[in-house]
């Protein structure tokens, strides 16, 4: 079943709401993969001046402002021992 925007009068609108399909864990994390429906397509981000702002990429920095490499995600078992599947 998929999202359909409807007006005040329960009406169906047009245009409906753009998506995008998402798939997250390739199967070699240890869990299934799965899909579902990003309906944020649409969405442009603004300033406080209304102007669209682009999409920047996220990037941790430590209290003296200095970039923090992001390590890779490893998961482990109950003893603390990494899972390798």
């Amino acid at each position: 079943m998929s999202y359909i925007r409807h007006n005040i009068s329960n009406v169906q609108v047009d245009p409906q709401p753009g998506f995008s399909t998402v798939t997250v864990f390739g199967g070699n994390e240890g869990w299934s993969s799965l899909s579902y429906r990003d309906y944020n397509s649409d969405y442009v981000r603004h300033d406080e001046n209304n102007n669209p702002i682009g999409i920047g990429t996220y990037q941790r920095h430590d209290l003296n402002n200095n970039q923090i490499s992001v390590e890779t995600y490893q998961r482990h078992d109950l003893n603390n021992n990494p899972v390798l599947q």
